[in-house]
């Protein structure tokens, strides 16, 4: 609300909206409504680095190791926000945070301490913080090396609260490691990327350009003796202590990172731990502020809350387990209901006899219901004292010797002396890291740690809780339940919803309702013992053979070109049919904006919009200079500007005003910047070399054709459909329209064969989008007729100019196989609405759609 007057149409909707207001941070709804607004208008404001690492991540297909990958939502608006709070807005302030975005909160404390920019992302456990804080150092690093600003980043100090974080973080950061198996860094990026990544320990190498530090915060912590614990609480106590560190060790990291150039971005990690504004672990990060200043910290936790429960007010962004439960992100917590009775009994084994055998025998249904698809469930039990914790290992160990004896179950606790012994803790991590490797014994985990922080075990099927749990602050709930969230199947199983079943005492169940009302989430449940685990196994079925598919392949027909470097040089600026520009004087006064359409080249739709800033300009360079960044940028080939240089500056000399000017007048320079010079040079430029990018290859055919039998087996939950027409066991369909057409094609007499392409397949068509990215379509249905046509088709609810891009790639690629092969192929797409109407009762019927 402003000074005087009505609040504005945006206020009166943030007091109405009281159900966010009063689950999130309170920055965090006004911040999200603006970065949402900020993104349809294409991400105004940002540099050209920071765009062309946006294009990278968010609008280009992705393969990982083998399979499809892209960030997934919560982790594009994550660093969205990052960005568009530190380079847009400009805000590096806490208090210029708050000020800005926290209304009607009249007992909010402005910091204490407030002399870098701070900002909390929020994230549920298992939904890719990591690769959050990846990004944020690419951007930051990019932006440090490809702009004048001063404001970026080109050292980074990472945080671990604790040993096992620390060693998480290491797998992922070592060596650069992430950096090279995932997709951060565009290829062109790589010609002046020039980072090392040091591990705690590690001396100092060549010097580089970026560097990043990676270390546990007790290593920093002023006058820290080998005697101290490694936190304050018990249970990082027990998760192992930290290597002794001396005041040498102190002194050299602080001396090394102040030699550094540039200036330093801190990222903590589990950053719960820093709710304390006078704690050692801020005191650290003000210290290095002290030796070399600070751009940002981050801080990265699923609970960042302080004792009170109150979440930190420089939260930013808010991504609650509920919606990542939704989003098929984590695990599905599903909650046992039981009549189990605790016996009357002191030993562990006896009294909780009922839920442990329970849940044994769901860990047996998820074994033997993954076992086809290659997967080894965990059965995860917390206890409350280490005595029970060795009884209740022991009794899984004598009790059921062939699933838990020896290696195969594994306990985590101080020993039985009550001391801590490194070298069974040492043990113990190393199996926990690999308890998710197929050759790993262990089919159970006993243990009386929560193991809230760092334990990325992603097998685990079933938590059985024997424990009490008791904390002033909301935060223990998510981090022990945490453990079963991560998924066990990766890579793009999107047609299948992961659980983890929770069972336990009723203390511990009470302890899980405090966590359904934290989140604002409703927990499913069973009942223990009556509802029985299904998971449906889509696989190849040996009876059904006959109805097996090949499909060709062959080498793609689109490839980007790294280079047009000589195609433009041999562009004829003065063949670009445009009117003469007029000597219109620009304003040099202020920064001109304008919005840029780009529209589809055979729809006319508009496709994106952008705004444009056009610099005041002294020199006739430095506007040429300007174009020429803007056109390498849209045509995705920034290294192409120095070709494009020229080329701009022999438009503006001999074409763009209808007669050759002398380029250094300051008229023409001022006409030079105008809107309409702006818009009809990016335009034509763009116009020219589009056509030129994208190079269209002579198809090899590599196989003439790859079975659908050779699909591995998967799970699945979405709806399918037991059909006798195809090689699978099942037609594993998205959606009731699949559902409904794989049910007309069984009927079909005119089909013999057909089946719901399974993305585990990895039939893929590469295509253009709208933005000349080269992308991947995977078709819906294909289909073998009685009369040997082959077929693919494509179900749709809707049309969209993406679609139309899909539609030309197919028939494409049907006229290649079929010229590259002995088989007829086609491609039909089918219009939900129209194909209801139509009443087909044949295959054949379907050509009405064909185009």
């Amino acid at each position: 609300m402003g000074k005087r007057g009505r609040p504005r149409k945006e206020e009166q909707q943030d007091l109405f909206d009281l159900r966010e207001r009063l689950t999130t941070a309170p920055c965090v709804p006004a911040i999200r409504r603006e970065v949402d607004e900020w993104r349809k208008q294409d991400w105004p404001g940002i540099t050209e680095a920071t765009r062309e690492l946006f294009n990278y991540w968010f609008r280009t297909d992705h393969v990982v190791r083998g399979a499809r990958f892209q960030y997934h939502r919560a982790q594009r608006e994550a660093v969205e926000t990052l960005v568009y709070l530190y380079e847009v807005k400009r805000i590096h302030r806490r208090k210029d945070l708050l000020e800005t975005y926290v209304q009607h909160t009249p007992d909010l404390r402005l910091p204490k301490y407030d002399d870098f920019a701070r900002y909390c992302v929020k994230m549920a456990t298992g939904s890719g913080k990591t690769k959050v804080m990846a990004m944020a150092i690419a951007w930051q690093y990019a932006n440090a090396v490809r702009t004048s600003s001063e404001d970026y980043a080109s050292t980074f100090l990472v945080l671990a609260p604790n040993v096992i974080v620390f060693e998480r973080l290491r797998t992922d950061f070592e060596g650069g490691r992430m950096f090279h198996t995932d997709p951060l860094v565009p290829r062109h990026f790589k010609l002046w990327w020039d980072m090392q990544f040091y591990m705690r320990g590690d001396g100092e190498r060549a010097h580089s350009s970026g560097a990043l530090y990676l270390t546990n915060i007790q290593q920093l912590h002023e006058g820290r003796t080998a005697d101290d614990t490694e936190a304050d609480d018990p249970v990082s106590a027990l998760l192992g202590p930290t290597p002794p560190s001396s005041l040498q060790e102190q002194t050299d990291l602080y001396e090394r990172i102040s030699k550094r150039a540039g200036k330093l971005m801190v990222l903590n990690d589990e950053a719960h731990h820093t709710h304390d504004e006078e704690s050692e672990w801020n005191n650290v990060i003000r210290r290095m502020h002290g030796v070399r200043a600070l751009s940002l910290q981050l801080d990265v936790t699923a609970t960042p809350r302080f004792q009170s429960g109150a979440l930190f007010p420089w939260t930013v962004f808010d991504y609650p387990l509920k919606q990542a439960i939704i989003d098929g992100i984590v695990k599905r917590p599903i909650v046992g209901i039981s009549k189990i009775q605790e016996a009357k009994s002191e030993i562990a084994s006896v009294k909780y006899k009922g839920f442990l055998t329970a849940g044994v025998e769901r860990w047996r249904e998820y074994r033997d219901q993954l076992k086809p698809v290659g997967k080894k469930p965990i059965l995860f039990i917390m206890m409350n004292v280490t005595a029970d914790a060795d009884d209740v290992a022991e009794w899984l160990k004598t009790k059921y010797p062939e699933d838990f004896a020896g290696e195969k179950t594994l306990t985590i606790h101080t020993d039985k002396s009550g001391e801590v012994s490194k070298k069974d803790l040492d043990a113990a991590r190393k199996a926990s890291r690999e308890v998710d490797d197929d050759r790993s014994p262990v089919n159970a985990i006993v243990s009386v740690l929560m193991l809230r922080e760092g334990w990325d075990v992603q097998n685990v099927t079933v938590v059985v809780g024997l424990r009490p749990y008791t904390a002033k602050a909301n935060i223990l709930p998510e981090q022990a339940i945490g453990r079963g969230l991560r998924l066990m199947f990766r890579g793009g199983m999107a047609g299948y919803q992961e659980r983890v079943d929770i069972l336990g005492n009723k203390k511990f169940l009470e302890f899980v309702q405090d966590l359904e009302k934290l989140e604002d989430l409703k927990l499913g449940t069973f009942e223990v013992g009556e509802d029985k685990l299904q998971i449906i196994t889509v696989q190849p079925d040996p009876a059904k053979m006959k109805h097996d598919i090949g499909l060709p392949e062959i080498t793609p027909v689109l490839e980007r070109k790294k280079s047009l470097e000589q195609e433009i040089a041999a562009l004829d600026v003065m063949a670009f049919k445009v009117n003469p520009l007029p000597m219109k004087q620009a304003d040099v006064e202020e920064p001109q904006t304008f919005f840029y359409e780009g529209r589809d080249i055979l729809t006319a739709a508009i496709e994106f919009e952008r705004e444009y800033k056009i610099p005041s300009a002294q020199t006739a360079g430095e506007v040429i200079g300007y174009y020429a960044r803007r056109i390498a940028q849209d045509i995705k080939l920034p290294s192409q500007f120095a070709a494009l240089a020229p080329k701009v500056k022999e438009f503006f000399q001999h074409k763009a005003f209808g007669e050759t000017m002398d380029l250094d007048q300051p008229k023409v320079i001022s006409a030079m910047s105008s809107n309409i010079a702006c818009y009809v040079v990016l335009k034509e430029f763009n116009k020219a070399l589009s056509a030129l990018l994208i190079d269209e290859k002579e198809p090899v055919l590599l196989n003439a054709e790859r079975k659908l039998s050779t699909t591995p087996p998967f799970p699945f939950s979405k709806l399918s459909f037991p059909a006798r027409k195809t090689v699978f066991s099942v037609a594993a369909c998205d959606n009731q329209f699949e559902y409904d057409f794989a049910k007309y094609l069984e009927a079909c007499d005119d089909v013999e064969s057909f089946a719901k392409l399974p993305f585990e397949f990895g039939f893929t068509i590469p295509y253009t989008d709208e933005q000349l990215n080269i992308r991947r379509y995977y078709p819906d249905f294909v289909v073998r007729l009685v009369s040997g046509e082959h077929w693919l088709v494509e179900t749709k609810g809707q049309e969209t100019v993406t679609v139309a891009h899909k539609d030309r790639a197919a028939r494409l690629w049907c006229e290649n196989v079929s010229r590259l092969t002995d088989s007829s192929w086609n491609y039909v797409k089918v219009p939900e609405r129209e194909w209801r109407s139509l009443g087909a009762d044949e295959f054949a019927d379907l050509r009405v759609f064909e185009q």
